[in-house]
């Protein structure tokens, strides 16, 4: 988990291998150290594409997200889930609507990048 950009408007948390929900905690530990460095909106991107493993009991960690969720939180972009990962999440938008308020399942990085774009550039009609 780290700033993808040195403008510091993406963190970007890469999956890989086998986690626990330790690790969430630790995520969503330190997701709010770096939100509250800033003062501008902030887009998230989860990338599962190198996860080889879905813990279970994840809607535990739901409550603590909501209620730390930062209002400079802006869009949060799912890569490569697996079917468990996109159904506790869809659930977990329930649970927590700040936190998943704009959420999106994309199949590849790339694709993360464009919807970013597509939100930042304004539309002009």
């Amino acid at each position: 988990m780290d700033w993808d950009n040195a403008d510091h408007s993406i963190i970007r948390v890469t999956f890989q291998g086998q986690w626990e929900r330790d690790d969430i905690e630790r995520m969503i530990t330190k997701g709010v150290s770096m939100l509250e460095t800033v003062n501008h909106e902030v887009d998230s991107i989860f990338d599962f594409t190198q996860s080889t493993f879905s813990p279970r009991k994840l809607l535990a960690s739901v409550d603590r997200m909501e209620n730390t969720h930062n209002p400079n939180e802006r869009l949060v972009i799912i890569v490569n889930a697996n079917i468990y990962i996109r159904s506790v999440i869809k659930v977990a938008r329930v649970l927590a609507p700040k936190t998943f308020a704009y959420i999106y399942f994309v199949d590849c990085l790339s694709s993360a990048y464009t919807l970013i774009e597509q939100f930042v550039q304004p539309t002009f009609v």
